[in-house]
């Protein structure tokens, strides 16, 4: 069933535009403004009000040193980044996987071609193990047959 929407009358959106310069919450404003919450929210970012320091948690202040951890893992470890997101976490730099990746792209283009290498050797070597382990089984197979 699709939610109920109402748009908003311009004198409310003047109203949520006032409120928020003068530093109110969002639940402060969705009581004064008589809206749920998720719509003062939604209706601010729409109208783009959404102060960047109300974001401000979001932001990860720590991503020099993960940048410096991610080009040693890749560079010195012959790591992947799957890998390097795995010793991020146990370091204390727990990031997602799409986040090191968003950021690699960033980063110059030589470290790029290191990691996608990286992740062709790891490949290729974990083949390389299946292919002996099924020989191996082949062999006692033949052996025990």
């Amino acid at each position: 069933m699709p939610r109920k929407w109402t748009e908003w009358p311009r004198r409310q959106l003047d109203q949520l535009e006032e409120l928020i310069g003068a530093g109110l919450t969002y639940a402060q404003v969705a009581e004064r403004i008589g809206r749920p919450e998720s719509e003062v929210i939604g209706a601010a970012q729409r109208i783009g009000l959404q102060d960047p320091a109300r974001m401000a948690w979001r932001r990860r202040t720590d991503w020099p040193e993960i940048e410096r951890i991610m080009t040693d893992c890749i560079e010195a470890k012959l790591m992947t980044i799957p890998q390097t997101r795995q010793y991020l976490i146990a370091v204390g730099h727990p990031v997602s996987l799409g986040g090191l990746y968003e950021r690699l792209k960033t980063m110059p283009r030589d470290l790029q071609r290191r990691a996608r290498a990286n992740g062709k050797k790891r490949r290729a070597a974990c083949c390389s193990r299946m292919r002996r382990r099924q020989e191996v089984q082949r062999k006692r197979q033949q052996e025990a047959a």
